[in-house]
């Protein structure tokens, strides 16, 4: 990874929302991000992480938004973290679902869920991948 940047979006909680935040992510990634597996990756971790927001972020109010936070740069690290103003649930497994927290957690180095007012998940990458060889065109 190279450059030091943030990324903040703020919108309603709405089904769409998932597809133009991680619309936003990758042009934000695209431009410190040389590996594109690992762009992949973390576009896919993201992506769970945001789909879970937009699907449980219900508050009282009705008003419900989610909130994408993507840091590059510090200590070669990545950083994205997506809150919601929902309450976080335990829930029972049910068949096909439930895999967006694992599937997240197999790929960041770490995931941290802070549910003290709403639910915040954070992802931890290694930013390394600048090391590669690849290039892009286009």
């Amino acid at each position: 990874m190279i450059g030091r940047s943030e990324l903040r979006i703020v919108c309603s909680a709405d089904p769409p929302a998932v597809k133009r935040l991680r619309h936003a992510l990758r042009g934000f990634l695209y431009v410190f991000v040389r590996d594109p597996e690992f762009l992949e990756d973390v576009l896919l971790a993201s992506g769970e992480v945001l789909a879970n927001a937009v699907e449980h972020a219900r508050d009282p109010s009705g008003r419900s938004v989610v909130e994408i936070f993507a840091r590059s740069g510090i200590g070669d690290t990545l950083a994205i973290a997506v809150s919601d103003n929902g309450r976080f649930l335990e829930r029972e497994r049910l068949p096909n679902r439930g895999y967006g927290l694992k599937i997240a957690r197999a790929i960041a180095r770490s995931v941290t869920i802070d549910t003290t007012v709403g639910t915040r998940v954070e992802l931890l990458f290694d930013g390394s991948p600048n090391s590669s060889d690849v290039t892009r065109s286009g």
